[in-house]
């Protein structure tokens, strides 16, 4: 009986949430609070596939899905992005009979890295999907060793059957297998960094800090034949010969925005980048692993296929057209890769770096994180102008100081009700903004006709 109560509440507070705002996890915490431990009694399906790590959570979970789905398989995922315990608890009694029997083929959870372990003590993934670890919310994470070390014990919480599809470029990611060598319950994957360039992709180390200088086993130095973006890359420890392992699923970056799969089986991508390259062969690396559908049946569903995440969304102002890309603030990787993408576009435009609110859940004013982010990458010709704009403009105005970016390209406009017409009469060319999920909404609404 505790089982029909527990998601039958559940399925009762989800239809009210949804129509108040609040049904992504509150469903989730009243039934954890009323009936504790309710979740081990699921009865779940064979496959079942968690995603954690720093960045590309969300967009590489709806890849999944997506991949899964096109092979005739039925997937119950978090869509909402709810990656606690609550919105767990919410994803899997919503989709459960009055009996406990979770009603697809298979689920797919995102899961908040701190939040793993205690998911997993309920819910035993088949399979753990680690995008990467980098800084990422300073205040909340530390840094990336931490966030390791939680992950880590995530992975003793799923328990020995559990198979680990791990980032072979990300060192601290690599560094989570006890056993690199033991190939029967780890799935590697990567990107073939020397088909890159050095003009904008990240080869060369570039930033205030290195947090691939050391080898996170032993400490020692760490030396790189190539380097893709920030600490990813070709390693190998001087000290204890930790290096990076030949991947499962390794994808190299062409001309033309398509990506190759272990140089059998080419992909057609909407948005070309390093970040995307990532989240592709994550996603057909975990499906590879776990299902029937095989590497290249994912890599054909996946051919083509458009974000419903709205991570990166079109907008215009005037007769001008951009993008938004939301780049999670407190996370320097994330600015990078986008600031370096709009660079690569080799096109005369204007960059928008918005500041307004730093945190959607936690109340934090912290803003040490700008000073990692590598602004240096607008001091290119083709940026004609930087906007910096919202509440935290004084606080990028000291940062911008200290880069080489051309102080006569950079404007400022605090409130956002000047922005439209700021952007309007004062720059040119196409238009970029960066900035955070938890902006996005007054960024569009500043911009929008009036």
């Amino acid at each position: 009986m505790k089982i029909f109560f527990a998601v039958f509440v559940c399925k009762i507070l989800y239809f009210i949430g949804r129509r108040v705002g609040k049904g992504s996890s509150f469903p989730g915490k009243v039934v954890l609070k009323v009936f504790p431990g309710v979740l081990k009694q699921l009865k779940m399906p064979g496959i079942v596939i968690a995603v954690t790590g720093s960045n590309g959570k969300t967009t590489t979970t709806e890849m999944i899905v997506h991949a899964l789905e096109a092979g005739g398989i039925r997937v119950g995922w978090n869509r909402e992005g709810s990656n606690q315990t609550e919105g767990i608890a919410t994803l899997l009694l919503r989709i459960a009979s009055l009996t406990g029997k979770v009603k697809c083929d298979a689920v797919v959870m995102e899961c908040d890295e701190r939040y793993a372990k205690k998911i997993f003590e309920q819910v035993k993934p088949s399979a753990l999907l680690v995008t990467n670890l980098c800084r990422d919310q300073l205040t909340r994470n530390g840094h990336p060793e931490f966030i390791e070390d939680c992950i880590r014990a995530s992975i003793d919480a799923a328990g020995d059957n559990v198979r680990l599809v791990l980032n072979a470029d990300d060192p601290y990611v690599a560094a989570l297998a006890s056993s690199p060598e033991d190939r029967e319950n780890i799935f590697w994957f990567g990107v073939y960094g020397e088909s890159l360039d050095d003009s904008g992709t990240g080869m060369k180390h570039r930033g205030m800090y290195d947090d691939g200088a050391f080898c996170p086993v032993c400490k020692s130095r760490m030396s790189y034949s190539y380097r893709i973006a920030g600490h990813y890359g070709s390693y190998k420890c001087s000290g204890c010969g930790f290096l990076r392992n030949a991947p499962d699923v390794e994808v190299k970056i062409i001309d033309g925005g398509k990506l190759l799969f272990n140089d059998t089986v080419e992909m057609n991508v909407a948005l070309p980048s390093v970040t995307n390259a990532y989240n592709f062969c994550a996603a057909v690396a975990t499906v590879a692993a776990v299902s029937a559908v095989a590497s290249v049946e994912a890599v054909k569903a996946l051919d083509g296929f458009k974000l419903k995440s709205g991570r990166v969304l079109p907008l215009s102002v005037g007769d001008r057209s951009g993008l938004l890309l939301l780049s999670k603030h407190e996370n320097s990787f994330a600015y990078d890769r986008s600031l370096s993408w709009v660079v690569e576009q080799k096109k005369p435009c204007t960059v928008i770096v918005l500041v307004n609110a730093i945190s959607r859940k936690y109340y934090t004013s912290e803003t040490s994180w700008l000073w990692d982010i590598d602004f240096d990458f607008l001091a290119d010709e083709n940026i004609k102008n930087v906007v910096l704009a919202g509440r935290y403009t004084n606080e990028l105005a000291m940062r911008f100081f200290m880069s080489s970016v051309d102080a006569s390209k950079i404007g400022y406009v605090i409130d956002l009700s000047g922005l439209r017409d700021y952007v309007i009469n004062e720059t040119e060319g196409d238009i970029y903004v960066v900035t955070c999920f938890s902006d996005k909404i007054k960024l569009l609404k500043a911009l929008e006709s009036k």
